[in-house]
């Protein structure tokens, strides 16, 4: 069942009506879609100061901290630079091998160039390195969203901004118009590290103007005609979460050579999301769906991301209509380990995105860990029958 699982035959499945609702498929996705390797250097200088922080950090939580943290990050994070130790394709080569769920993290930037400069490069600079690996510095110090991890420490990224990389979905979108759904992950990041190392970049506040950047700058690359939106789902329904509830997601055949931007919120910090749904607690005229819990009047979308601890959720989550995005591999321990367990769980668990670092084999480690996507892109969704009974 496992090999199966991850066999690049995943999606074989033939002759699939296009009636089929998009919450009745299951894609692969990437995690940090944009991502370069960071300098070794730069790696270097961080990495150590950052894990003494965290396990600082973590000796002083409470339990139920601990508990969060254990489960969002099941390895432990001792070594950041091991953590962080991925390497992704390029993002069209990605999309034409069949991913078909990228995470784009956003960096607010609103007058340009905070990103510019990162402490380490700094400082390696002061000690006479010159040759540090590049990082688009001309596009960094225009005004606009920028794309990376973590200011001054996994800050490399085939598509700096914003607009670059919606420009690079487009690009590849036209060139196969009939392609199945892509689900774009969008994390806003809300704080940086100049809290506790000093030099480090202040981010700057995601607030309204940054939130309403992200839906004009949507519009503006891709079209609304290529974007399935809150209100495509939501239709009549009094609330969103009603429509997902009573499984009205546009088909297949509706959303092929389009695109679904989901939000995650980091935390749950929904009150950071404020700006995004004042008024609109529906995500009324939204680009993009907002992760939320049930009962929330926008809660379409929810974030599950270890199905070793709730493959249960999960399941209950996709059956009453929920899109659900799942992991298969969480800060490289599963791949170095070449531990398939969590892999299998996410797929098996009817997660609708489940997100890798690893497309291939053998990985960046040496050993077969991977989940290969479908050259199609989808395959029917193990949890829902009526997905099963379209694929006879």
């Amino acid at each position: 069942m496992a090999a199966l699982l991850a066999s690049a035959a995943w999606g074989d499945a033939r002759d699939v009506r296009e009636d089929l609702p998009i919450n009745e498929i299951q894609v692969v996705g990437t995690h940090n879609s944009y991502a370069l390797p960071a300098d070794p250097r730069a790696m270097a200088f961080m990495a150590p100061r950052l894990s003494a922080l965290m396990a600082e950090m973590t000796s002083a939580m409470t339990p139920e901290q601990t508990a969060a943290m254990q489960d969002e990050h099941p390895s432990g994070i001792t070594d950041m630079a091991k953590a962080l130790d991925y390497v992704q394709m390029p993002l069209q080569a990605q999309l034409r091998s069949g991913v078909r769920s990228v995470e784009i993290d956003l960096q607010p930037d609103p007058t340009g160039g905070a990103y510019a400069d990162p402490l380490p490069y700094r400082e390696l600079r002061a000690k006479g390195e010159t040759d540090l690996a590049p990082i688009y510095r001309d596009e960094l110090t225009k005004p606009g969203l920028k794309v990376f991890h973590v200011a001054d420490l996994d800050f490399r990224s085939q598509c700096p901004t914003f607009r670059s990389c919606l420009t690079l979905l487009r690009q590849w979108s036209d060139t196969e118009p009939g392609h199945s759904p892509v689900f774009v992950l969008l994390e806003p990041k809300l704080s940086g590290l100049d809290r506790v190392i000093p030099g480090a970049t202040p981010v700057p506040p995601f607030d309204a103007a940054q939130f309403e950047e992200v839906d004009a700058t949507i519009r503006e690359i891709l079209g609304r005609d290529k974007v399935i939106t809150p209100d495509d789902l939501r239709g009549t329904m009094p609330t969103l979460e009603s429509a997902a509830l009573a499984r009205r997601w546009p088909t297949l055949g509706q959303a092929r050579g389009k695109f679904v931007f989901l939000f995650l919120v980091p935390a749950m910090n929904l009150k950071a999301f404020a700006p995004y749904l004042e008024g609109r607690p529906s995500l009324q005229g939204r680009m993009a769906f907002v992760q939320g819990r049930p009962g929330m009047a926008h809660t379409a979308f929810m974030l599950f991301d270890n199905a070793l601890s709730h493959g249960q959720e999960i399941r209950d989550a996709v059956r009453k209509g929920y899109l659900v995005r799942s992991r298969a591999d969480i800060d490289t321990a599963d791949a170095r380990q070449d531990n398939a367990a969590r892999r299998d769980a996410a797929l098996a668990s009817g997660a609708q995105i489940v997100s890798t670092d690893y497309l291939s084999a053998p990985n960046i480690y040496a050993n077969g860990y991977h989940l290969a996507p479908s050259a199609r892109g989808w395959q029917c969704n193990p949890v829902l029958t009526r997905c099963s009974d379209a694929a006879k």
